[in-house]
């Protein structure tokens, strides 16, 4: 990646008047043996990105994502809209123009687009609409109702960055054939019956989340009815009582 970080170096140098473009490119290609075209199409996209606007010629991702990245360091998440704006004018641009989809772009620019907005995780998501509703809760009844009256019906969408822990199937058959179809904290019996095979329905947990430092062990992790897994999640009583229930 040292082509990209020089590259990023000598366009922000460019772009601030301390370099012509040509004399970027040649010293690109004297240092660093960039074709001088291909020098001078990453300068200029560095400009392109920087100010919102549509270019024609692209990076490669691997820049591309190094110079959103070094974008978002150097200005923080208020610096990615612009960038985040440009990209995705030149994948609509590319993509029109030669009946394509520019797969890896769009998932360039879904990852942050979702950071620019501020939205990192669906975890982080969950958390701030639950913020929304008790806020909701708390509005006065005719309020509420106006500003369902006055919102559409059809929901809007927002980008989310996913990241998922990769789990152990063996531990959740050992965990569910432990717990033989009955929730191993209330002790009742599954509510009911997979349709796919008849199995008895329960939900594997982590005592401690995987999030928070906790292993993804047999030991770690408890077969629980639905009710009992939403209880340990939103429920009243903190989770350290929960732990020592088991």
């Amino acid at each position: 990646m040292e082509v990209a970080e020089e590259a990023f170096a000598i366009a922000k140098r460019v772009f601030e008047g301390e370099l012509s473009q040509t004399e970027g490119a040649r010293q690109l290609n004297t240092e660093h043996g960039v074709n001088v075209n291909s020098a001078k199409i990453m300068i200029t996209v560095y400009g392109k990105m920087v100010r919102g606007l549509e270019f024609k010629r692209a990076l490669s991702v691997a820049h591309m994502s190094y110079f959103l990245a070094r974008l978002m360091s150097d200005g923080g998440t208020n610096a990615l809209t612009n960038p985040v704006d440009a990209l995705w004018k030149h994948i609509k641009y590319y993509e029109a123009r030669n009946n394509v989809t520019l797969k890896s772009l769009r998932d360039l620019h879904s990852s942050y687009l979702a950071i620019e907005k501020g939205i990192s995780s669906l975890e982080n998501l969950n958390e701030s609409f639950d913020k929304e509703i008790e806020k909701a809760i708390n509005t006065p009844k005719d309020e509420r109702q106006k500003r369902i009256s006055e919102s559409s019906a059809l929901p809007r969408t927002k980008p989310v960055l996913v990241q998922v822990y990769e789990r152990n199937p063996f531990v959740v058959a050992e965990v569910l054939t432990r717990a033989n179809g009955v929730c191993e904290r209330c002790k009742a019996d599954a509510p009911f019956k997979r349709k796919k095979d008849g199995s008895p329905y329960l939900e594997v947990h982590h005592k401690t989340r995987l999030a928070d430092g906790g292993e993804d062990t047999v030991a770690n992790a408890v077969a629980l009815c639905p009710n009992c897994h939403r209880d340990l999640h939103f429920g009243e009583q903190n989770k350290a009582l929960h732990r020592a229930s088991w």
